[in-house]
């Protein structure tokens, strides 16, 4: 995917405020080759592509200046949204290097499902996306968990996942991603059905016993 950014040298709130007024969002790109610099973007462009990107989704960035047009791949690293209209005020590039990592946060992709679901669990994803320490070069879209064989009572936790070389999660390896919740109501009737099974046996031995002791009197 590709955004197209005019680079700009003036600065301050009027200026800012100018630039939403004519449809433009400011934006900066920075990174740990690159020193920060001030941009703005065309908002219907950004609008109509925002669905499609997450911060683990690399992007080349046109970056037009007076005498010259360059192509740079970025990430997005913040994106600043105004509580009231909810239109975006304000979007981070960070432009990566190589033998740099960085951190992002990689949504996680829930597929199949899961078996204690099928028993009357409710599957509840604790974790929508893992916090990441990565090398751009191993960047994926999203971190893919196949929830099919989880039963009752059961969960996905960090080490149980495979991560690309090159990244490190930022989660104990302990913390639950995607666990299948056993309802209230279902784990008292599962309780009860040992109580109800072991009960009829002592029902059937008394009867037994006070019939052995009526023949005595006999």
């Amino acid at each position: 995917m590709q955004l197209s950014a005019n680079v700009r040298t003036e600065h301050g709130k009027r200026v800012v405020r100018r630039l939403r007024n004519k449809g433009y969002i400011p934006a900066v790109v920075y990174g740990p080759e690159t020193e920060p610099l001030s941009v703005v973007l065309d908002r219907l462009e950004v609008e109509r592509a925002f669905h499609k990107i997450s911060e683990a989704l690399p992007l080349k960035l046109e970056l037009k200046c007076a005498d010259r047009v360059e192509v740079i791949d970025v990430f997005v690293k913040k994106v600043q949204v105004d509580k009231v209209t909810d239109q975006i005020v304000h979007i981070d590039f960070y432009r990566p290097a190589k033998g740099h990592a960085m951190k992002i946060n990689i949504p996680v992709r829930i597929v199949g499902k899961a078996e204690g679901v099928e028993k009357g669990g409710i599957l509840e994803v604790i974790h929508n996306e893992l916090p990441v320490e990565t090398l751009p070069s191993a960047v994926v879209e999203y971190i893919e968990i196949d929830v099919t064989k989880l039963g009752l009572g059961e969960s996905v936790h960090v080490k149980d996942l495979k991560f690309p070389q090159g990244m490190k999660v930022l989660l104990h390896p302990e913390e639950a991603i995607v666990t299948v919740v056993v309802p209230r109501g279902l784990a008292v009737e599962e309780e009860l059905k040992p109580a109800e099974t072991t009960a009829e046996p002592e029902v059937i031995k008394k009867g037994k016993k006070e019939e052995e002791e009526a023949e005595e009197e006999k």
